[in-house]
């Protein structure tokens, strides 16, 4: 049976990085025994390749033996002596309890005795992966990605009437076209033997209800092809019979800092599940660690701490809709990078948080001393706007005062320190 399932959160909870993680489960491999063979000889016999090959060829998570019976079926497989397990455990991305060395790429994850690799851990050390070592002939993608927007509508998702250009008559047609939709229901019903999937990024930005249509309620999961509630339509453009494959998952992602989120369809809701994505302070961490950094001292500054105080200030402001997620601080490796995420990032995105009252951004980023003053190492600044400033007259226009608000470009590692400083988290 297929699943609607909608992925919510802040901005930089990992949500299209999830999306991302689940198209692995949707992508088969069609890898041969001899261009495993070619890729590891040709790249000075990496283990970590050689594995890698193979758990992609399986197209399932592995143990070590079956791995190491796999080697030994292969030409040079009686000349391999090393064991895959301490491969495994030597590229695996998470930490040895007994503090055993890890190397790159640390690819490798072990759920229930068996191995599987993280494709996204791959392709962020070799751009080039898929490339060098696989063709798109040898990869089958049982997935279709879209993006919602305002413009985007039925037609785009389900059926319209497109132009085509005939070239035998030099003219311009129409016909009916399938859109993205009809199009991964078609293979889904084609291949009843396996799972499929539609992955709808920022799916609140569209109009839900123009997109979908009649498959609001198709899309039901009791209500699939084949299912015991089943029920078909007829599309209003090709006027064919239609239904929703149950092996068709339906997987969206959802900003809930974005105001259009009210808009939800209360529909959208009944049918689909939601899971709450928010920070992960722990994948920070452990994330960081293994690059061999300290999260808590990243010259000087304690990231976690930084990135809690501020989501602590910005939920008491506003709510926990708005906190920012640990994608921003994710890749962050000096003083440098701090600095820039806050300044190109962070600062901009809470004056569209609170573009009604910016002191309020002073308050998250703990700028203002105890008497409302701005402290001297201060993040985000300001400067009055007088009528004397600026004017010789203003004749009888009765302007009061105001600030301008800007980054301190200059500011240092004291006026992050000072963010959580004093803090009691």
């Amino acid at each position: 049976m297929g699943s609607n399932k909608i992925y919510y959160g802040p901005p930089g909870t990992g949500k299209t990085f999830m999306l991302q993680h689940l198209i692995e489960e949707y992508t088969d491999y069609s890898v041969d025994d001899q261009i495993i063979t070619n890729a590891y000889t040709r790249n000075s016999h990496k283990d970590w390749l050689l594995i890698a090959l193979i758990i992609m060829q399986n197209n399932e998570p592995m143990t070590g033996q079956e791995i190491l019976q796999k080697i030994r079926s292969m030409t040079f497989g009686n000349r391999y002596n090393k064991i895959p397990s301490d491969i495994l455990e030597l590229h695996s991305i998470k930490d040895s309890i007994l503090g055993n060395a890890r190397a790159l790429p640390r690819i490798f994850k072990e759920k229930d005795s068996r191995w599987y690799i993280d494709r996204m851990r791959i392709l962020e050390y070799d751009n080039n992966f898929m490339i060098n070592y696989l063709s798109n002939d040898y990869i089958e993608k049982r997935y279709d990605f879209v993006t919602f927007h305002q413009s985007f509508v039925y037609e785009d998702f389900v059926e319209g009437i497109r132009p085509y250009f005939d070239s035998a008559t030099s003219s311009l047609g129409y016909e009916v076209q399938d859109g993205v939709f009809r199009k991964i229901c078609k293979k889904a019903q084609n291949n009843p033997h396996k799972k499929f999937a539609l992955f709808i990024d920022e799916i609140n930005r569209g109009n839900v209800s123009e997109i979908f249509g009649e498959l609001i309620t198709l899309i039901e999961t009791d209500k699939r092809l084949g299912e015991y509630c089943e029920i078909t339509s007829i599309l209003p453009y090709s006027k064919a019979e239609f239904g929703v494959p149950s092996n068709l998952d339906i997987i969206g992602t959802m900003n809930s800092a974005d105001r259009s989120i009210a808009m939800i369809d209360l529909a959208l809701r009944r049918r689909f599940e939601f899971i709450n994505m928010t920070c992960d302070y722990r994948a920070l961490e452990e994330t960081i660690s293994e690059t061999g950094l300290d999260v808590h001292d990243i010259d000087g500054i304690d990231v976690i701490s930084l990135l809690r105080s501020i989501n602590l200030r910005i939920e008491f402001l506003l709510d926990a809709n708005h906190i920012i997620g640990q994608a921003y601080f994710i890749k962050v490796k000096s003083f440098q990078d701090i600095k820039n995420v806050l300044r190109k990032k962070i600062v901009p995105l809470l004056e569209e948080y609170f573009f009604d009252d910016l002191q309020k951004i002073q308050l998250v980023l703990n700028d203002l001393d105890d008497n409302m003053e701005l402290k001297s190492n201060a993040i985000y600044t300001h400067s009055e706007l007088t009528t004397e400033n600026l004017f010789d007259s203003i004749g009888d226009y009765g302007y009061e005062s105001k600030r301008s608000y800007s980054i301190n470009q200059a500011f240092d590692r004291g006026s992050v320190q000072k963010i959580y400083s004093g803090m009691n988290i």
